[in-house]
């Protein structure tokens, strides 16, 4: 068994990312039941998250070219506005719909680079696309008010998350060439720190409704909420190492890639104890995502 893992690192290192990512889904699910609002939540996450990756910056020794500064600030923007929406789902549905929708990236990563760098998709990958959107179909079910899984409201909240991923992923891409890899998830860290913490000053004086997953007033945690703060920082610093290193050390970056889509698997178990066991419908919605992502991950591997 060793044997099988030594072989196979960077697969191993995304299997304990997933579980840990599934995981901190589970605790801000927990903190959300508790009464604290999505943006509070995500705040903590990267406050703590920040702490280790100072660590990690002292310790780099790579220097590349720097500059492109903006294209760096937009990163760490567009990331952070993808996880303001995720949070937000996780609070308000079911966590294997929540990270299903996170992993829609694929489908606009692939429309990004057809229209803005004029990559040709092929048909392997507008399959992948549509069987990933009827995903989306089945979950939210728009034609039927009877069968509508999600209200609208988080539905389009879930899929603008996914561009938004796409985008900070898109932007990664350029960015490597400029920057080492802790830099990059610094800018993410750094500005998903700053801007929650604004969104929260914000709210202590205007905090309307219809913006609660940008705007919401800070709510001072209990002793368990704490104890679940701790436990998400905790888990968040082991993702930040173990995705890192399995990337790092993967023969195939197409296959940890793949291997990736064990979060939504893994949300989907630990969300019975919250939400119940998902209908047919919604595993449909959910598997079809996964599904079409993982077409349009190996299409050029």
């Amino acid at each position: 068994m060793f044997a099988v893992i030594r072989h196979n690192l960077g697969v191993y290192f995304m299997v304990l990312a997933c579980l840990e990512f599934a995981l901190i889904g589970m605790c801000a699910k927990i903190l959300s039941q508790e009464g604290l609002p999505s943006i509070e939540i995500m705040f903590f996450r990267n406050a703590i998250g920040m702490v280790f990756m100072l660590y990690l910056l002292s310790k780099v020794k790579i220097h590349k070219a720097g500059g492109h500064f903006f294209l760096l600030l937009f990163r760490g923007l567009v990331g952070t506005i993808s996880l303001y929406l995720f949070f937000y789902n996780v609070a308000h549905i079911s966590l294997g719909g929540a990270f299903a929708f996170q992993k829609t990236s694929p489908i606009f990563i692939t429309l990004i680079a057809f229209f803005l760098f004029k990559e040709s998709i092929g048909l392997r990958g507008w399959v992948g696309i549509f069987i990933a959107f009827a995903g989306v179909l089945c979950i939210f079910q728009p034609f039927d008010a009877s069968l509508i899984q999600i209200d609208s409201k988080n539905a389009m909240l879930g899929v603008v998350s996914g561009f938004f991923a796409a985008l900070a992923l898109a932007s990664v891409r350029s960015l490597r060439n400029f920057y080492p890899t802790e830099y990059i998830a610094f800018s993410f860290i750094a500005i998903g720190t700053i801007l929650p913490l604004c969104s929260m000053m914000i709210g202590a004086f205007y905090a309307p409704s219809g913006l609660d997953f940008f705007i919401a007033p800070f709510v001072m945690p209990d002793v368990k909420s704490w104890v679940f703060i701790g436990a998400m920082g905790i888990i968040g610093v082991l993702y930040q190492i173990h995705i890192t290193k399995s990337y790092g050390v993967a023969k195939k970056a197409g296959i940890v890639a793949g291997v990736s889509y064990l979060d939504v698997v893994f949300s989907v178990l630990i969300g019975v104890a919250f939400d119940g066991v998902p209908s047919a419908l919604m595993l449909l919605g959910i598997g079809a995502i996964v599904f079409g992502g993982l077409i349009l991950v190996y299409r050029k591997t």
